[in-house]
């Protein structure tokens, strides 16, 4: 066993572990798999950028505990939230790592992200000031990135006002000018030409301006790491690779990725019926023969999107199962009539099972969503198992 691989093994959280003999459903999630994600990211880029492993949302309903452990022991240098809640929580475990807030705040916020030293994105001019303001009566100098809207029309002020935006921050005692930044808003499209146009109006705004050499760029998310190398400059900020999961579909990524997240529960009951039996809630499942249905104890509560009832399937025995009725708030049924499995067997939500996988891509695909939503819902109830 490597030094990477023994360290992986120190960091397993036993917090599942005796939840699921209980529960009988569980999130796995791979630590392992998210090093080498983290790691050949590392060696892809060059090596004067930056890598920053973005664990909001508690670290994509991975954990944000072990991932953010996992991805600095694998080669990342600073790690990315979106609230101060996040950050502090982070802070108290341990990590003095650079740490960005990638949401804006408002002004209460900010006496908390300075004290902790956290670093704060600021999209205004006026909320520049008031920072600058909070950090004086505190004594203390504030961390700052200052945000630019290339064209996304979300968070920051128009390009145009970059210099005005540098000059107030280096004139300030109270800010640290570390970094600027933008994103983008189609960097997994098809169709580069916007997300090129964005990254030409953040390049011509940013080299006109007189910054210190300590200052960096950043842009880049997963999509933009991986489709848009030029889009690297100083730091990037994936957040989906991390965990496996490409940022499109179809795309094919410059080096392998690993999943890192699978959901799995314990068949609760086995129910045979015959034809012309409405299952579930609205009876919007009827049975068309006799029929030997499996209750499993994981529903929309936990993130299992109700919007897959009619949709999707999973994995029982290695045999694909479909969904027989709604999805419940804390179980569901399942059609295995062919898969005949016993009470007891394990099914697969996520991951993979004999020679068959679900991929989180199907359900996004099936629910009319994105991974992203997917994956972060995910973490709210099941108890998770970590393995490396």
């Amino acid at each position: 066993m490597n030094t990477i691989e023994s360290k992986l093994q120190q960091l397993i959280i036993p917090d599942g572990t005796a939840l699921t003999a209980t529960r009988g459903a569980w999130m796995g999630v791979d630590l392992r798999a998210i090093a080498r994600n983290v790691s050949t990211l590392r060696d892809w880029l060059p090596p004067q950028t930056h890598l920053m492993a973005v664990v909001k949302a508690d670290g994509y309903g991975h954990g944000a505990l072990a991932v953010a452990q996992t991805a600095l022991l694998a080669g990342a240098d600073w790690l990315g939230v979106a609230t101060v809640a996040e950050g502090l929580r982070l802070r108290g475990l341990g990590f003095n790592q650079p740490m960005l807030l990638l949401g804006l705040l408002t002004p209460p916020a900010y006496p908390a992200a300075i004290e902790a030293n956290l670093d704060v994105t600021v999209g205004s001019a006026a909320a520049l000031i008031l920072l600058a303001r909070t950090a004086s009566q505190m004594g203390r100098v504030a961390r700052v990135h200052l945000k630019l809207d290339t064209g996304m029309t979300r968070v920051g002020e128009p390009i145009e006002i970059a210099g005005e935006l540098v000059a107030i921050a280096l004139a300030s005692p109270h800010l640290e000018l570390v970094g600027i930044e933008s994103h983008l808003s189609s960097a997994d499209a098809l169709d580069t030409r916007y997300a090129q146009s964005q990254l030409d109006r953040f390049a011509a705004a940013t080299s006109g301006l007189d910054l210190p050499a300590s200052v960096i760029r950043h842009v880049a998310n997963s999509a933009a790491t991986v489709f848009f190398p030029e889009a690297h400059w100083d730091m990037v900020r994936p957040g989906l690779l991390l965990y496996g999961i490409p940022p499109r579909p179809e795309a094919s990524v410059p080096f392998p990725l690993h999943r890192a997240m699978s959901i799995n529960a314990r068949i609760t009951q086995i129910r045979e019926v015959g034809p012309g039996v409405p299952v579930g809630y609205d009876g919007t499942f009827v049975t068309r023969e006799n029929t030997k249905l499996a209750l499993l104890p994981v529903g929309y509560a936990d993130g299992l999107p109700r919007a897959l009832s009619k949709r999707q399937k999973v994995l029982v025995n290695g045999i694909r199962c479909p969904f027989a009725g709604n999805i419940s708030m804390d179980q569901c049924a399942v059609d295995v009539t062919a898969a005949n499995p016993g009470l007891g067997d394990e099914v697969v939500f996520l991951g993979r099972q004999g020679d068959d996988e679900i991929r989180v891509e199907e359900w996004a695909e099936a629910a009319g969503t994105i991974p992203y939503e997917i994956i972060c819902g995910l973490g709210r109830r099941l108890p998770r198992l970590y393995h490396a």
